[in-house]
């Protein structure tokens, strides 16, 4: 049984960025760079960035991005944002916002309760920008 869902789930990973870029608009993100403040290095920021590139998509009912498990809601036509928590205080928030005229991503993060998730983790804020590229179906 728990086989079966763990593949399930896996499947669902790979094919939910499937379904939303045959669904809506979707971009490329890379070079992700800009800054973050962790609490336990007293909210001092730090240069910071994604190690990886992720993929945003737009769509009717909403968005997804690759990577993150919080559900998006749609604002406009160029802004997703989602928040994810836990009912011992993990809560998550993050903002994406596409600059379509500049190719950029605009995307910032908070997070606050972290320890109830991962006791060696720090509560953290981020704002990050990168590089967007469409991908086209």
């Amino acid at each position: 049984m728990r086989q079966t869902l763990i593949a399930t789930c896996a499947a669902a990973a790979l094919l939910l960025p499937t379904l939303a870029w045959a669904q809506g608009e979707c971009w490329a993100i890379s070079n992700i760079r800009g800054y973050s403040a962790y609490a336990n290095e007293g909210y001092k920021f730090v240069p910071d960035g994604l190690p990886s590139t992720l993929m945003i998509c737009f769509t009717p009912d909403g968005g997804m991005v690759t990577g993150s498990t919080v559900p998006f809601f749609k604002f406009g036509a160029s802004t997703l944002a989602g928040y994810g928590g836990n009912d011992k205080g993990n809560e998550l928030f993050e903002v994406y916002q596409l600059d379509r005229e500049n190719r950029k991503l605009l995307y910032i993060k908070t997070r606050i309760g972290t320890k109830t998730i991962a006791p060696v983790f720090s509560d953290v804020v981020s704002a990050f920008v990168g590089d967007a590229a469409p991908v086209r179906p």
